[in-house]
């Protein structure tokens, strides 16, 4: 949802959440192109949330559901892995943006627990292939 809000919120926003220069760049430009890049990282990320029902039984089967799934939390999991960085800049340089800490954990913790439940589930979600929840 953020990032549906991000799509329409400026320039200052979007730099506090972390948007890349290129980004930023667009928005100063007032780029219709950039609202609808926001917009379709927010569609990925629901697609992911899809996924993640899916794996737990609570959203019909998708198709390579093990293999998104273990993808996602590796992603998720490599991003959280700048965690010590992001401290070490926080305790360096006081103007450094705390809520990367935030970003960088919240994302380790999303992308260990769905590796967690992922390889935990591994066998059963293999045999959802032949099940449809709905």
């Amino acid at each position: 949802m953020l990032h549906f809000v991000l799509a329409f919120a400026g320039e200052a926003t979007n730099r506090y959440f972390g948007a890349p220069p290129g980004v930023l760049r667009l928005l100063r430009q007032e780029r219709p192109l950039v609202v609808l890049l926001i917009i379709g990282m927010a569609a990925l990320f629901c697609l992911v949330g899809l996924y993640d029902l899916a794996g737990v039984g609570r959203f019909r089967r998708l198709p390579f559901l093990r293999t998104v799934l273990a993808t996602v939390g590796a992603v998720y999991t490599v991003r959280g892995l700048e965690l010590p960085r992001d401290v070490a800049a926080a305790v360096k340089f006081p103007a450094f943006g705390r809520q990367y800490i935030v970003f960088s954990a919240v994302a380790l913790a999303i992308g260990l627990a769905t590796l967690g439940g992922t390889f935990g589930q591994w066998r059963s979600l293999a045999g959802a292939a032949r099940r449809n929840f709905n």
